[in-house]
């Protein structure tokens, strides 16, 4: 009975995940262009209604509370300058995933040049046949001299 129960488990999981339309990877960088974008609409529909996402300090609680308040300034910024990703990495377990990135933002925003390095750390739940965005923590500084 042990043995079947486990390959219950181990089937259910697997055919949970090929359910899933695309990766959590994909679907932060979806998430990425939808900003750089200001597509409201498509980041809307990336972000758990109870996202909660940090940066320098602060957080915004809700998919709501985010994009009245942050996206715009977000989107802004995204669309004035290059974001590339310099490490990588994804972790899967059940209906919960984990990305980290460390990344490269430059180019001129607002007549000022910008050089940033950054860490984002991304979780996600799947829903239905999608990853959903639930958690989000942004970092950055300049780069050393």
């Amino acid at each position: 009975m042990r043995v079947s129960l486990t390959a219950f488990f181990v089937v259910s999981l697997a055919s949970t995940l090929a359910s899933a339309q695309t990766s959590p990877s994909v679907t932060l960088d979806r998430f990425h262009l939808a900003i750089s974008k200001s597509d409201r609409a498509a980041a809307a529909s990336i972000l758990a209604a109870d996202v909660q996402i940090f940066e320098s300090g602060f957080v915004e609680r809700s998919r709501d509370e985010y994009l009245s308040h942050h996206f715009e300034s977000d989107a802004k910024f995204a669309g004035a300058v290059g974001r590339k990703v310099i490490r990588h990495s994804e972790r899967t377990a059940g209906n919960m995933a984990l990305v980290l990135e460390e990344t490269e933002t430059e180019g001129n925003y607002e007549g000022q040049p910008v050089k940033l390095i950054g860490t984002e750390t991304a979780v996600f739940r799947l829903e239905g046949a999608n990853w959903q965005i639930v958690h989000i923590h942004w970092s950055s500084r300049r780069p050393k001299p």
